[in-house]
C-alpha cells in the first residue's frame, strides 16, 4: 500500500557523514549504492555520470597503478581479522582529470538479501598525503640510508612518533627518528619486543604483542606481505587509556626472505575513534531499518485485521440483504450496517492517508473563522448510536468558555475531539460516564486565547507501560484485541502531530480500571464579528431546492460511480449527463448541444485525466466555459492534489467517497459568486 513507507537504503544512510558507498565483494565488484559526496569526489554531478564512469565497479574507482595493491590489502584485512574495519589508501583519477589520494575504511557483511558487500567510508585525503609527504622527505634527508627510508614510509600518511631500522639477519636494529643521528641508539637484539616494548602498555595487549614480535614470527608473517600492524592500548600519564599502533614495513629482500624492516609507532586514538563512530552510525541504520521492518510488519498485521472486520460485515450484510429482498425492515437493517463498517473502513483510510502525510512532512492547517460551539454536537452526532447501545452517561460542559469565534482549523479541531472521545466510548464500559469540558484562559499574547479540552472517562484504563507508548504509530494495548475495537494504532499518534502543527499540547492521565484523562490544550485568535458567522451560517442553511433544473455535467470513467452519483443528485432535481472520459466531456461541450451550469470532474481517467480536462475546457476559442464551475470530485485527497485541481483551472476540490450535501452546497456557494 501506498501508505506504507518504503525502506530505501537512502533513508537508512542519510545520517552518515563523509562519503559513503556499498559494492558486491565479489566478481565485478559491482556498486549498489553511492551518496552524493562520493559522486562529487569523482568529479561528477549525477549518479549515472558517476556509475557510466566508473563502469559500476569498485575497480573502476581505484587508479589502475595501485588496484592490485589495495585488493590483496583488503582479502588479507580481512582474513587476518574480518570484525574489524580494513584500511586502505590509494589514488582516485576524477573524471576532470585530477590526481585525489583516497582514505578508504571498509567493512565487510554477509549479508542475506544482498550477498557478501562491503560498507565503505571514504575520505579526500590529497592535502594531508601531499604535506606528510614534505615530512617524510624531511626525514629521508636525514636518514643514512634514504632510499631504505623511502621505501620504508611510502605506504603511509600518518606521521609517526618513533621510527626504527631492524635488520634482521644481522641482528641489530636504531631509531632513524626523530633522532636519527645519534649513534648510539645503535644495537643488537636478541628479540624484537626486548629492544623496544611500548610503555605502560595495557597488560593483556602486552602478552598478546610478545608473542608476535618474536623475530622468527615476524620473518614468517612478512613472507608473502610487504607490512603488517599490531594494535595495542597503552596508559598515558594521566591514567587515560590511548590506542597505539606498531607498523613493520619491508624495506629489504634477500631472495624472498625479509632482511631489513622499519618499525613505525603511531596514535591511533583519532582513527579507533572514527571507526567507532563509524560502526555505531552503521548499527544505528541497521536498528532503525529492523525497526521500521518491524513497524510495517504490525501495519500490515493490523491493517489486514481491522480492515477485513468491517469488510467482511459489507460483504456478508449485503449478501443477507440480496436473500432477503421481499423483507423491507431486514433490507433496511443490513443497509444500515453497511453504512456503519463502510464508516469504519473510510476512517481506517482516511488515518492511513494521515499518517502517510505526516510523513511526508506534507499535512498542512488551513485556518477560518468557526464557532466552538457548533463543534460539540457534530463531534457527537458521530458517536451518539455507541452511546446509546452502550448506555453511556455522556456529557459536555462549555460554560468556560468565553469566545466561541476563533481562527482556527475546524476540520482538524474535529478530528482531535473525535479520535478523543471516541476512544472514550469505546474503552468505556456499559453504563459508564464521560465528560467533555472547554475552559478558556486568557493568554500573553494580544487576541491569542488558550483553549483546554479535557476528555474525561471511568474505562478500562491505561496500563503505565503502555501509556510510555500511546503517541507512536502501530502501537496498540492488549485491551483493543479484547475489546474486539478497530484501529491500526493510528488514531492517537495523528492527533498528538495535529495538536502539534496547531502549537498545541496533548496530556493524559489513567489508572487501570479506574477511567483516563486527555487534556489538549491549543492557542487560538479571537474573532469578535458575530454577526457576520451568524449571516453566513444562515446562507449555508437555505433549501437545496434552488440547485432544481440546474444543468450538471458529471465526468466520470468508473460506472458504478457514475451512477450512484446520478441517483443522488437526481434526487434533488438536477439534471445530470454523463461522459466516461475527459476527451468524451470536451467533445461534448465543443459540439455545444448543451449548456452546462456545474462540470464534476474525476481526476484519474484512461486517456484524458480531469487536470488535462479542465485545461482544454477553461481554453475554448468560444470562452464559454471560461468560468463555469468545475469541481473535483476525486479519490486523490493530499494536499498536493488538491493545489494541482486548482492550478488547473478548477474551483474546489472534494474528495470521494461522495458527500452529496458538501457537494450541493459547494455548487450553490460557486454558482453565487458567479
Amino acid at each position: 500500500m501506498e501508505a506504507i513507507k518504503k525502506i530505501e537504503i537512502e533513508e537508512i544512510v542519510k545520517g552518515i557523514p563523509g562519503g559513503f558507498f556499498i559494492y558486491y565483494a565479489h566478481g565485478a565488484e559491482e556498486i549498489i549504492y553511492a551518496n552524493q559526496e562520493v559522486i562529487y569526489l569523482y568529479g561528477c554531478e549525477t549518479k549515472e555520470e558517476f556509475l557510466e564512469y566508473t563502469h559500476g565497479s569498485f575497480k573502476g574507482m581505484v587508479h589502475p597503478e595501485d588496484l592490485e595493491r589495495v585488493e590483496k590489502s583488503i582479502a588479507d584485512q580481512i582474513a587476518g581479522n574480518p570484525r574489524n574495519f580494513d584500511y586502505v589508501e590509494y589514488r582516485a583519477l576524477s573524471k576532470d582529470g585530477e590526481v585525489k589520494w583516497i582514505e578508504d575504511f571498509g567493512h565487510f557483511v554477509i549479508s542475506d538479501i544482498y550477498g557478501d558487500v562491503f560498507y565503505v567510508f571514504i575520505t579526500d585525503v590529497t592535502e594531508k598525503m601531499e604535506r606528510n609527504i614534505k615530512q617524510k622527505k624531511r626525514l629521508m634527508d636525514l636518514a643514512v640510508d634514504q632510499e631504505l627510508l623511502r621505501k620504508s614510509l611510502e605506504s603511509t600518511v600518518y606521521s609517526f612518533v618513533k621510527v626504527y631500522m631492524i635488520n634482521l639477519r644481522d641482528g641489530y636494529s636504531r631509531e632513524i627518528y626523530p633522532d636519527i643521528n645519534n649513534e648510539e641508539n645503535k644495537r643488537y637484539i636478541d628479540t624484537i619486543d626486548s629492544y623496544i616494548t611500548p610503555e605502560n602498555v595495557m597488560e593483556e595487549d602486552g602478552k598478546r604483542l610478545r608473542n608476535l614480535l618474536q623475530p622468527d614470527h615476524l620473518r614468517q608473517t612478512l613472507v608473502e606481505r610487504d607490512s603488517v600492524e599490531y594494535r595495542y592500548r597503552r596508559m598515558r600519564s594521566d591514567s587515560t587509556v590511548e590506542w597505539c599502533v606498531m607498523v613493520f614495513t619491508v624495506s629489504d629482500r634477500d631472495k624472498g626472505v625479509p632482511v631489513t624492516v622499519t618499525l613505525g609507532i603511531r596514535s591511533i586514538e583519532k582513527l579507533v575513534q572514527k571507526e567507532n563512530q563509524q560502526r555505531l552510525l552503521l548499527e544505528s541504520a541497521f536498528m532503525r531499518a529492523r525497526q521500521a521492518s518491524e513497524a510495517k510488519t504490525i501495519f500490515l498485521a493490523n491493517m489486514s485485521h481491522d480492515i477485513r472486520t468491517p469488510m467482511n460485515a459489507v460483504v456478508g450484510f449485503a449478501e443477507l440483504g440480496l436473500r432477503h429482498g421481499n423483507s423491507p425492515e431486514k433490507m433496511r437493517e443490513c443497509l444500515r450496517k453497511i453504512q456503519d463498517s463502510s464508516q469504519i473502513l473510510l476512517r481506517l483510510i482516511d488515518d492511513i492517508l494521515d499518517m502517510s502525510r505526516i510523513e511526508a512532512d506534507r499535512l498542512q492547517i488551513e485556518v477560518e473563522s468557526y464557532d466552538l460551539l457548533e463543534m460539540m454536537p457534530q463531534v457527537y452526532q458521530m458517536v451518539e448510536k455507541d452511546i446509546h447501545d452502550k448506555k453511556l452517561n455522556f456529557g459536555y460542559d462549555f460554560s468556560g468558555l468565553k469566545d466561541r469565534m476563533v481562527l482556527c482549523d475546524p476540520t482538524r479541531v474535529k478530528q482531535v475531539l473525535y479520535t478523543l472521545v471516541s476512544n472514550a466510548v469505546k474503552f468505556t464500559p456499559s453504563g459508564g460516564k464521560i465528560d467533555v469540558k472547554i475552559r478558556q484562559y486568557e493568554s500573553l499574547s494580544y487576541g491569542i486565547e488558550n483553549y483546554e479540552f479535557v476528555i474525561r472517562d471511568t474505562g478500562v484504563g491505561i496500563a503505565p507501560e503502555f501509556l510510555a507508548k500511546i503517541f507512536l504509530p502501530f502501537e496498540r494495548e492488549k485491551n483493543t484485541t479484547v475489546s474486539g475495537s478497530i484501529g491500526m494504532g493510528l488514531g492517537l499518534p495523528i492527533t498528538k502531530n495535529i495538536v502539534d502543527l496547531m502549537n498545541g499540547s496533548i496530556e493524559t492521565e489513567s489508572e487501570v480500571g479506574m477511567g483516563s484523562t486527555f487534556t489538549v490544550r491549543l492557542p487560538f485568535q479571537v474573532v469578535r464579528e458575530m454577526e457576520e458567522k451568524d449571516a453566513h451560517a444562515r446562507e449555508e442553511r437555505r433549501s437545496f431546492s434552488e440547485l432544481a433544473g440546474k444543468q450538471v455535467l458529471l465526468v466520470e470513467d468508473n460506472e458504478l460511480n457514475r451512477e450512484i452519483a446520478r441517483e443522488l443528485l437526481e434526487e434533488y432535481h438536477l439534471l445530470v449527463d454523463e461522459a466516461e472520459d475527459g476527451d468524451i466531456a470536451l467533445e461534448m461541450l465543443q459540439k455545444g448541444e448543451k449548456e452546462y451550469d456545474v462540470i464534476l470532474m474525476d481526476i484519474q481517467m484512461p486517456r484524458m485525466n480531469g487536470y488535462q480536462a479542465t485545461k482544454a475546457i477553461r481554453g475554448l476559442s468560444d470562452g464559454r466555459y471560461s468560468k463555469v464551475p468545475i469541481i473535483a470530485l476525486s479519490a486523490n485527497a493530499f494536499e498536493e492534489d488538491k493545489r494541482m485541481a486548482i492550478s488547473s483551472g478548477m474551483n474546489q476540490h472534494l474528495s470521494k467517497p461522495m458527500d452529496i450535501e458538501k457537494v450541493l452546497c459547494t455548487m450553490m456557494q460557486l454558482l453565487d459568486e458567479e
